[in-house]
């Protein structure tokens, strides 16, 4: 069976974008018919376009900023790149990509500036993520394959030792108007500053959040479109110099387009060196109630009594993870929540790893690194079929899948390493219903070649991947990228 009909099959995306504009090499989608696919990002039978937003990162250092492109067809793709600006399209790229071949793109090399917004066209299938990394953090995050007329950000801050560039991505041919409205826990407003802010056709206009949030320790906000479409990414570097609560790295948080009742974190840890928060925010004009449902892997039998979480209307609600007794001290976590009344709220969680920690004899270590934080939006659906790519397993880099099956049934998972022409030998499990398994690069491949993950599943599942940066050191935990045709709804917490 060939790769593509084994792991994402054939979809045609004309069938999901109803209106689609061609103009100069670029499709807008008009906000009134953007599919309300509840993902960022995936990945379907054809060809199409992938936005890599993040291009400011707030900090005067140089950082390098690197787009992996991993060809997921049976035939080479060909693939063009465009590098934006504050102000145009500056540059472009056109490479081959063979089948099952990442290619790993230095944009300041490759595209003349490091700090340049990124879209990628192609003609068959593929997967894109961006990483930026430099002396201080570093991050990775799958580019998103669609405009949307509203974007949804639970988790963000503004403490001294934090930027907060929220890069606003319009790689399409009309101008976009945008509205940034703020939730703080007393209440929400619409600074004058950040309504009908303009973003010229083809460029990224860049928002310093700290000049009308300042010194937050949490807040949540929405990126509304009064017209156009743009494509947000959030870039927080901590410099580590809050004393209470050092905090050092790189986070790249993508919004999520739509709201729901049912989420999914497929993997996570939490212990007195790793602290994770998690943020609900509530999109409704009543306040909400939640339960979070954190289940230990392979520790079904030892689930502990659900967390319960209130978002006030319009704003959110946050619970911090590690200062809880009910949370294992070791080992890797999935976590699964559902509102009252199928209230639609947006979920993300945020995790700081300040030192490293050993895991126990009965439980998995967590993530080996003494240093970092990553924040990344939940999963609202569940797929049969998901890649993952740009990870690599080297002195530097290491990755870990984690595959939570949220369905009432054992769920059979064949997860494959894809390195061009050399796959390694696919690795299967069994995952009862509720659980979930963290698969390391180790244990799929001796390859040191940037590759990519692929998860195949008689069920659908959720999935996330972590990598590690060792000599930063940071950590990335983000959703790995679900198979369009694939896609279906979590269950609710009560059906299994």
């Amino acid at each position: 069976m060939s790769r593509w009909a084994r792991v994402v099959g054939v979809v045609s995306l004309a069938a999901v974008v109803a209106t689609v504009v061609v103009f100069d090499g670029r499709t807008e989608v008009a906000p009134s018919s953007v599919p309300r696919a509840p993902v960022t990002a995936s990945v379907g039978g054809e060809g199409g376009s992938w936005y890599c937003s993040a291009r400011d990162i707030g900090v005067d250092a140089a950082f390098a900023h690197t787009v992996f492109v991993s060809s997921v067809g049976d035939d080479a793709s060909l693939v063009h790149l465009d590098g934006f600006n504050d102000s145009e399209k500056v540059a472009g790229l056109d490479l081959t990509v063979e089948p099952g071949a990442t290619t790993a793109v230095d944009v300041a090399e490759s595209l003349g500036s490091a700090g340049l917004s990124v879209m990628a066209e192609s003609d068959g299938p593929v997967v894109v993520e961006h990483r930026i990394s430099s002396d201080s953090g570093a991050d990775q995050v799958p580019c998103s394959t669609f405009s949307s007329d509203v974007w949804y950000f639970p988790i963000a801050v503004t403490t001294r030792d934090a930027t907060a560039q929220l890069n606003l991505f319009n790689p399409f041919p009309g101008d976009a108007s945008v509205d940034i409205e703020i939730a703080l826990e007393t209440g929400v407003r619409q600074p004058t500053p950040l309504s009908g802010i303009v973003v010229p056709a083809g460029s990224t206009r860049v928002v310093d959040l700290r000049e009308q949030v300042e010194r937050r320790e949490q807040f949540a906000f929405t990126v509304r479109t009064r017209s156009g479409g743009v494509v947000p990414e959030l870039a927080q570097s901590f410099d580590g110099s809050q004393e209470d609560a050092p905090v050092k790295g790189l986070r790249l948080v993508s919004g999520s387009r739509t709201a729901g009742s049912r989420w999914s974190f497929p993997g996570g840890f939490a212990d007195p060196e790793a602290r994770e928060r998690l943020v609900v925010q509530n999109t409704t004009d009543e306040e909400v109630d939640v339960l979070a449902q954190l289940v230990p892997f392979g520790g079904l039998e030892v689930m502990p009594e659900p967390f319960e979480i209130t978002a006030p209307a319009l704003r959110y609600g946050p619970v911090d993870l590690e200062a809880d007794s009910r949370v294992p001290a070791q080992g890797y976590h999935s976590i699964d929540l559902e509102s009252a009344g199928r209230a639609p709220v947006v979920p993300a969680r945020s995790l700081n790893v300040t030192a490293s920690a050993d895991g126990g004899e009965t439980a998995p270590m967590r993530a080996v690194v003494g240093a970092g934080t990553t924040a990344s939006p939940g999963l609202s659906v569940s797929a049969t079929d998901w890649v993952a790519t740009g990870m690599q397993r080297s002195e530097a880099l290491d990755g870990t899948v984690f595959v939570h099956n949220p369905g009432s049934e054992a769920a059979e998972i064949t997860v494959t390493a894809s390195v061009g022409d050399d796959d390694g030998e696919p690795v299967r499990f069994e995952i009862p219903a509720g659980d979930a398994v963290a698969v390391d690069l180790a244990s799929l491949t001796e390859s040191s070649d940037v590759l990519s993950v692929m998860v195949h599943s008689d069920r659908p599942v959720a999935v996330e991947r972590l990598i590690v940066f060792r000599g930063v050191p940071d950590l990335s935990i983000q959703s790995a990228v679900p198979v369009l045709e694939s896609l279906e709804d979590l269950v609710d917490l009560g059906g299994r």
